[in-house]
């Protein structure tokens, strides 16, 4: 994935439909291997302590990759931003950072 800063806004949006199908698979994952009761803060913790956890780790990559594309609906629209970026050139990347 290329830096959210450098990406334009439909680019941001493909982004967050990958990591929910993403996320989603990996739920089912998490209850087929009996660990649907997780919490994400416990997750985390998992994938903070053990690095051979490949079911934490992959959680916990997925989690920094959303927060990261986030970020930058909520740099580019302010607090209080959707979920998504409204299609259109204003809310292209970045020019200054």
């Amino acid at each position: 994935m290329k830096p959210p800063a450098d990406m334009t806004a439909g680019e941001i949006n493909k982004a967050l439909d990958k990591l929910t199908k993403a996320s989603q698979e990996l739920t089912n994952a998490f209850i087929a291997a009996g660990r649907g009761y997780e919490k994400y803060n416990e997750t985390l913790e998992i994938a903070a302590r053990d690095p051979h956890d490949e079911l934490a780790q992959t959680f916990a990559a997925i989690d920094r990759q959303r927060h990261a594309l986030q970020s930058e609906i909520n740099l580019r629209m302010g607090p209080g931003a959707p979920g998504r970026l409204p299609p259109g050139r204003f809310f292209g990347p970045r020019k200054y950072r």
